[in-house]
């Protein structure tokens, strides 16, 4: 792969600082059912995002934050990292599989929070600019109020160029 190529192919793929305010409210409107589940984006910012869910809105029958919860709030915010770091304008992710275990009891609000370096975000997004698709795998975790780490994934988005 020629290195000007693949330069130039990346400078297509990077979030605009202006965009990042416009597409924020995308992150909880899009999907009807986000929108009632009271998520908030905290932070989205290039290459960080801090998304969080009330636990009052997602007690299961015993009192404990629900596992779907959980696995959304981990699958939205590597979405959100997703766009915030590279915008949406060119690619959009697509979750291809997820592997979630769950640690410890989730009792109160839920936050995963989220980042990369520039670096890191040019490396991992390489192969989908070359290819025009591809894996992006991204581990994460949520943590309750106290700090606490409930439940942790890798989650493996297919990396599609956007729809018309």
């Amino acid at each position: 792969m020629d290195p000007e190529t693949t330069s130039s192919d990346m400078s297509t793929v990077k979030a605009n600082p202006k965009d990042l305010e416009a597409m924020r409210p995308l992150i909880t409107e899009t999907v009807p059912w986000l929108k009632d589940s009271g998520l908030r984006v905290e932070i989205f910012d290039i290459g960080h995002v801090k998304l969080s869910v009330p636990a009052a809105r997602h007690l299961n029958h015993v009192g404990l934050v629900w596992a779907a919860t959980q696995f959304m709030l981990m699958e939205v915010s590597g979405a959100a990292l997703f766009a915030a770091t590279y915008g949406i304008d060119r690619f959009v992710p697509v979750n291809k599989g997820m592997s979630i275990r769950f640690l410890k009891p989730a009792m109160t609000d839920i936050t995963c929070e989220l980042s990369l370096t520039s670096e890191e975000a040019e490396l991992r997004l390489a192969s989908v600019v070359e290819r025009g698709k591809g894996d992006w795998v991204l581990d994460m975790s949520v943590t309750d109020a106290n700090g606490t780490v409930v439940s942790s994934s890798s989650c493996n988005y297919y990396i599609i160029p956007r729809p018309a």
